[in-house]
């Protein structure tokens, strides 16, 4: 080892310190010649010391030995220590290249990411700048393009859904055949990718928000799609619009929407709140077995032919306050958890809140029933107001209410109407009992 020391010193140049420098092939020839002379030296220098055998000699050969092993255990232990240093310099060598490599990796990675957000956006700006055309092939060719954009980049889904709700945005003021099918095109492939049963082929789009404020929608098609959350405020549909089974995973609202032909929220889910505020709906629309978990509000809503709530589910406070009802409106076996109001609301036709349920207190105050008004077998499990209400010849056959003041309930009028207790009837924890209708004697 030292030998191999020197032999490294001696090749090193004299200006290079602190270079690596390769032990040279002579200095291993030149060491194991030294060994051997050395190994004859000892034997000759024992043998010429220790070769009397008498039992001084003896005593120091055993000395010599143990110095020996003392010399060799602490050589060995020297080599240990210099094995162990370069299992560690081995070591921190390979602990440097995983994290050189590592560093690699990762500006290769974000060099790959670089060149496709610069693609992609190349490919964006492009399509954008294709749907200013002129011309009907090129738009087509421009929303096909964004829409293979979002299908291979999840990331960039909700930029394409935003490009083309703003497309369809734009009002379209031209009778031009060709800018229709454009339109039509852009919903198509908007909500091809808005229905979870296209999960299966990887064609939904998760989570998307909807922005169609005062767009223009024709024969719109959005039945079995899922939301998040949707504008339709000032929206024209042209046409029959569907929504039967639509998901709306967040609020929604279709304030001072118009709607030309037939509508249907049949079976449709609001999760959070949803607002109709001064829609028009010139046809029938329908909300049969909808369920509204928020709050829903239809204040000041024109419906001018036949509406449906029957058997819908309304898990907040539900409010129709000075809505219009030109044609015929059917609440029956509708379940409101809730308040419900239906203040100053005026029914022009028919009305029918059979079988309705209204867990919270239900406010007809000053509503108007120009048409029959129905709450056969509808209960009342909370306060329930009808002040100043023009009821005409209301029928509440089969219908109750639940309350804790008989005197209460004894005192309610309505025309042709009175509250009887219900015999036998045993009070709850909250002293309430059921009360039923009974036509006045």
């Amino acid at each position: 080892m030292l030998i191999g020391m020197i032999g490294s010193w001696w090749k090193r140049p004299r200006n290079e310190v602190g270079r690596v420098s390769v032990m040279p092939p002579w200095s291993i020839w030149l060491g194991a010649l030294v060994l051997l002379v050395m190994a004859a030296v000892s034997m000759w220098t024992l043998f010429g010391l220790f070769g009397a055998g008498s039992p001084q000699d003896k005593i120091r050969l055993e000395i010599v030995k143990l110095a020996g092993s003392i010399v060799v255990g602490t050589g060995g232990a020297v080599a240990l220590l210099l094995a162990a240093r370069r299992q560690r310099a081995t070591e921190l060598q390979l602990a440097q290249n995983e994290r050189d490599l590592a560093q690699k990796e990762r500006a290769a990675a974000d060099a790959r990411h670089d060149a496709a957000e610069r693609r992609i956006t190349e490919l964006y700006s492009s399509a954008a700048e294709q749907l200013g055309s002129d011309k009907a092939p090129v738009r087509l060719a421009a929303l096909h393009a964004l829409e293979r954009l979002g299908q291979d980049n999840p990331g960039h889904r909700q930029t394409v859904v935003d490009l083309l709700c703003a497309y369809l945005r734009m009002r379209d003021t031209s009778s031009d055949d060709q800018e229709g099918q454009v339109r039509l095109t852009a919903q198509r492939l908007l909500t091809t990718h808005l229905r979870p049963q296209a999960r299966g082929d990887g064609k939904f789009w998760a989570g998307m928000d909807l922005d169609l404020t005062r767009a223009t929608l024709v024969a719109w098609d959005m039945a079995g799609c899922s939301v998040r959350s949707a504008l339709f405020d000032g929206a024209d549909f042209r046409d029959d619009a569907a929504f039967r089974q639509t998901e709306f995973g967040g609020a929604v609202s279709f304030r001072d929407a118009r709607f030309h032909g037939a509508a249907s929220f049949d079976r449709a889910r609001f999760r959070d709140a949803a607002g109709f505020g001064a829609a028009v709906a010139l046809g029938e629309i329908s909300f049969r077995a909808a369920e509204f978990d928020g709050a829903a509000s239809f204040d000041g809503a024109d419906f001018l032919d036949r509406t449906s709530f029957s058997g819908g589910r309304f898990g907040a406070a539900g409010s129709f306050r000075q809505v219009v009802f030109r044609g015929g409106v059917s609440f029956r076996e509708a379940q409101f958890r809730e308040a419900a109001s239906f203040a100053a609301a005026e029914f022009r036709d028919e009305a029918s809140f059979g079988g309705a349920t209204f867990h919270g207190s239900a406010s007809f105050g000053e509503a108007r029933f120009h048409g029959a008004a129905s709450f056969r077998e509808a209960e009342f499990h909370g306060a329930a107001w009808f002040d100043q209400a023009q009821l005409g010849e209301p029928d509440f056959s089969g219908a109750r209410m639940l309350t804790p003041d008989p005197a209460t309930a004894q005192g309610w009028r309505q025309p042709g109407w009175r509250l009887t207790a219900v015999d036998g009837e045993v009070p709850d924890e909250q002293q309430r009992r059921w009360f039923r209708f009974a036509p006045a004697d």
